[in-house]
């Protein structure tokens, strides 16, 4: 946004962060950065831990001196950094126009008074929404919200790191020792709500010299290490643990294909599982389950299956395997999709066309049967 339009960026983030995502402790430190029109301001909080539950310290302070024109909350409805911002704009009058952001898939909560007041707050004070994907909107419009909502994501995939190369998947697939195999691949955290369990059901994958190429860490590693050891085809398996994010993009090229077999769990859906779109924008065909947001993030650039139904998904599997045509048709139209939906230079001047409607308050709506478009709202 600051580069291609001119726009002066500040981004307030936490100074220091922990995450668990991998099982293992994370610690994220932010640098302070002001380069021209680009500024990255590291803040204090309450919280280093619980992103639901914080509060930025003297953020009152900070948005009274950069005295912005749009501010984009991305936070979830529960935080109290919402509030924070709300009550900037109130008490110093700021004619700031407001945007979140909502992962929101299961309705709103509406079970405490507080939860109430946070919702009453934000449809008072928001002038529009982004969402992942149409449940999300579903949600939003159920709790009452009314403002324009826009599905596009918040999440881009770098174009210029996810891309494919020849040269550096040759490279690779012989680092890891699979060359001349049918790699199925999966990055993220090993977890049966991903549907690991139903991706090492399917295996063996008779007739094929097939391999697996598991890229990061979760609860299910220590199953997978035994079966590493104990099974008969354990030796196919290969498990990277956690990697740095610059390392994915080099083990997805070593994929012939990326599963994702996401499935939806008494606590979870998966509302935008990023990695099948990066492997998209490496040349990777890809199969999904129809999960969540999955089938409205792929569409027809993508095999699906019904999630759970593991025959279906190992013959989309098999189909992949056995058909090279195949495989090449969908990796074009997966990276094709990619490109033009969920990757940087794409959404960032979608999210331009988004900003000059807010700010102008002259919304470009959908009409009924028109192809979706992320920088029109419904």
């Amino acid at each position: 946004m600051a580069e291609e339009y001119g726009y002066d960026v500040h981004l307030l983030i936490p100074r220091v962060w922990e995450s668990y995502w991998f099982q293992e402790k994370q610690v994220f430190k932010s640098q302070e950065e002001h380069s021209h029109n680009f500024h990255i301001h590291p803040m204090a909080t309450t919280s280093v831990k619980n992103w639901g539950r914080y509060f930025f310290l003297s953020l009152d302070v900070k948005l009274r001196s950069i005295k912005p024109d749009l501010i984009y909350i991305l936070h979830e409805e529960s935080s109290w950094v919402h509030h924070q911002i709300y009550l900037y704009r109130k008490l110093w009058c700021s004619k700031a126009k407001i945007i979140f952001f909502s992962m929101n898939a299961r309705g709103i909560r509406t079970e405490r008074f507080y939860h109430r007041l946070m919702w009453k707050d934000i449809k008072e004070n928001t002038e529009a929404a982004l969402v992942h994907y149409p449940g999300c909107l579903e949600s939003l419009r159920a709790g009452g919200y009314e403002k324009p909502v826009y599905m596009q994501t918040q999440i881009g995939v770098d174009e210029d790191m996810f891309c494919p190369d020849e040269g550096k998947r040759k490279h690779i697939r012989e680092q890891l020792g699979v060359k001349g195999k049918f790699v199925i691949g999966y990055a993220g955290r090993l977890i049966e709500d991903k549907g690991l369990d139903d991706l090492i059901s399917i295996l063996p994958l008779e007739g094929v010299d097939w391999a697996l190429l598991l890229v990061g860490d979760g609860s299910m590693r220590q199953e997978i290490e035994d079966l590493q050891q104990n099974s008969p085809w354990g030796e196919r398996i290969i498990l990277t643990g956690s990697v740095s994010m610059d390392e994915v993009p080099s083990y997805m090229r070593a994929m012939d294909c990326f599963v994702l077999a996401s499935k939806t769990m008494p606590h979870w859906i998966d509302t935008f599982p990023l990695v099948s779109v990066q492997a998209q924008a490496c040349g990777v065909p890809v199969i999904g389950s129809d999960s969540g947001a999955i089938p409205w993030q792929l569409g027809e650039s993508a095999l699906l299956f019904p999630e759970g139904d593991r025959e279906s998904f190992k013959a989309r599997v098999r189909a992949y395997a056995l058909d090279e045509g195949l495989r090449l048709g969908y990796a074009e139209a997966g990276r094709l999709r990619s490109l033009e939906n969920f990757c940087t230079r794409r959404m960032t001047k979608n999210f331009h066309y988004v900003v000059q409607q807010v700010m102008r308050q002259e919304f470009a709506y959908h009409e009924i049967g028109e192809e979706h478009l992320q920088w029109k709202a419904y």
